[in-house]
């Protein structure tokens, strides 16, 4: 299924995150292929350093988030509400910018590599919404099919 903005209720829906921690604000755009999604930079980010900004690592949650909003879309498709995923690590990250500014909007694209049963690889950008390329990378994730007895055997 495919969808633009103009068809998504608000990225809450999709991602098992609540403000403050819910950093992406919009979803763009969804199919099998990617998911794109906005996240506007705010002061009242826990992760906003007055004076300076947020820190460009923080991207890194971003396109977490993201990826959490496109298996989000992927179940709320299957009637089914979000679920909680486990990052498993990173390859390849890079910023190329040291903060971003409040007020700052930011597009991530996640697009899925591979996946392996429960796990999965998702190759990340995040641009500028004139297109600048400010951070990237792959993103390997775990969505248990049951998070809850998943934890209680940790």
């Amino acid at each position: 299924m495919s969808f633009q903005k103009s068809d998504f209720p608000p990225a809450g829906e999709f991602v098992p995150h609540e403000p403050p921690m819910l950093l992406v604000d919009d979803v763009l755009e969804f199919d099998q292929s990617h998911i794109k999604t906005r996240t506007v930079i705010s002061e009242s980010s826990p992760f906003f350093q007055p004076g300076r900004g947020m820190p460009s690592y923080v991207t890194f949650e971003i396109m977490a988030q993201s990826i959490s909003a496109y298996d989000g879309a992927i179940r709320r498709d299957s009637g089914e509400p979000p679920a909680i995923g486990f990052l498993l690590g990173c390859r390849k990250f890079q910023t190329m910018c040291d903060w971003l500014q409040a007020g700052d909007s930011v597009i991530t694209e996640a697009k899925p590599l591979l996946a392996e049963g429960e796990m999965q690889s998702f190759d990340c950008s995040v641009k500028t919404d004139a297109g600048l390329e400010i951070a990237l990378g792959i993103i390997n994730v775990y969505r248990p099919e049951d998070p809850i007895a998943f934890l209680s055997q940790v």
